[in-house]
């Protein structure tokens, strides 16, 4: 007797649903299990734990390749929201008219990996420390075993050497040209007479042609910071960003390489508030009280600048305000250098006797190499035609290698480097 069997369903569609129905199974029972242990579980008993601190990341910023621009010229056209990060905020870390939507190459990675201006442990902590928070513990450096070292704030500031020869300035603060403020110290003009401008700058009694380099928007970028302080020579006087991080040290390091320093006040732009420096951006319109407070605020940040300069300021530069912050920087015996994207503010500086200068030339409108060349080969020109000429540049690293490269050249046609307070009067 035989026996028949009813296939009611396919064999592969049948097995498939029994393997689904037992997946389900037991993917309710280990929910039930998972859900009575976070009821009732003792969270001791559930096996040993690992908890890993992860230290901050920033992404790493690239610089622009050379030849690359931006189509922006002046810095009134400058991206808004500066003073809260202030400042524009570039790869290279510096307040700048570069296009961060540009492309760019294989090669800035690589650049960017390894960065071959970085050539000592110093430099290289600190572009760790720039890139990804912390703190630089190093002894000594090389070529500076004899020198003071101390950190501060995860900066190496070492006093004694400065390279190339030279000695460094005196470390800030300097007693009798500082009052407290609401904020801490003041920039003060001492009993005797002594200004911070006379105080803090860098001493200089060359004749001949000069020509005066200004690197500005530093502090905001540890590697390219450390750049700008070691390897340009003593006479380039660096400008800081003035919310930067452990600005103190960084005027501190700069002074202690033999560099003379400036600090950046945000003024208010012709485009406000579309492109708006920051809360302490002093403003055209409105009462005095109002911008001597923000002012104040600014220059309590630090000490042993011997001058300020401006961050934008079209038109601030036409109010009475900029009349009322020129007698008071004045009053408090420091001086002003314009960068060169509003005139006006030199002009009633000097009117008001204010120490003051302004730049002859932008030279990194247009970072590259190129373009740089050509602006610093325009100031030695008006250095051999009027005596002196004064250069603004941004905190590029193709800025910093073109200026080196420039001096060493230079020098043979008779050009004498000079600090930006040589020819401020």
């Amino acid at each position: 007797m035989s026996t028949i069997i009813s296939l009611t369903q396919k064999p592969l569609l049948l097995g498939l649903k029994h393997f689904g129905l037992g997946v389900l199974g037991v993917g309710a029972v280990t929910g039930i299990g998972a859900g009575a242990i976070q009821v009732a579980g003792n969270e001791a008993e559930v096996g040993p734990k690992v908890e890993i601190a992860i230290p901050k990341y920033v992404p790493p910023h690239e610089k622009p390749h050379e030849g690359a621009v931006s189509e922006i010229t002046n810095k009134e056209e400058l991206p808004k929201g500066l003073f809260g990060a202030m400042g524009l905020l570039t790869p290279d870390g510096g307040m700048s008219f570069w296009n961060k939507d540009q492309d760019l190459t294989a090669q800035n990675h690589e650049e960017e990996s390894h960065d071959p201006h970085v050539t000592s442990p110093v430099e290289a902590a600190s572009a760790a420390h720039g890139e990804h928070g912390g703190e630089v513990k190093i002894i000594t450096n090389a070529g500076q075993s004899n020198s003071a070292a101390s950190i501060e704030g995860g900066i190496q500031v070492v006093r004694g050497n400065v390279p190339g020869g030279g000695s460094p300035l005196v470390s800030a603060p300097i007693a009798g040209v500082q009052s407290n403020g609401p904020n801490g110290q003041l920039p003060a003009i001492a009993s005797d007479g002594r200004t911070p401008f006379d105080v803090y700058r860098r001493p200089f009694n060359n004749s001949g042609s000069k020509v005066a380099l200004i690197v500005g928007g530093l502090g905001l970028n540890a590697r390219i910071t450390e750049r700008a302080i070691n390897q340009l020579p003593a006479e380039v006087t660096l400008s800081f960003v003035p919310n930067s991080e452990n600005l103190q040290a960084w005027i501190n390091k700069a002074r202690a390489q033999g560099h003379e320093t400036m600090i950046e006040i945000p003024m208010e732009p012709f485009d406000y508030p579309d492109n708006d420096p920051g809360p302490q951006t002093l403003m055209s319109g409105g009462e005095w009280s109002e911008n001597q407070r923000k002012l104040d605020y600014v220059l309590s940040r630090t000490t042993g600048y011997f001058a300020v300069t401006n961050y934008l300021g079209g038109r601030f530069a036409g109010s009475a305000n900029a009349q009322n912050f020129m007698k008071y920087i004045k009053s408090r015996g420091i001086g002003f250098i314009a960068d060169g994207s509003a005139p006006a503010l030199a002009q009633t500086a000097r009117s008001l006797g204010v120490r003051a200068s302004a730049a002859d030339r932008s030279i990194d409108i247009r970072p590259s190499a190129p373009d740089i060349q050509a602006q610093l080969g325009a100031l030695e020109a008006s250095a051999k035609q009027k005596g002196a000429a004064l250069g603004f540049g941004v905190g590029y690293s193709v800025t910093i290698d073109q200026i080196i490269l420039w001096l060493s050249e230079a020098r043979n046609r008779g050009i004498i480097l000079a600090p930006a307070s040589a020819i401020t009067s």
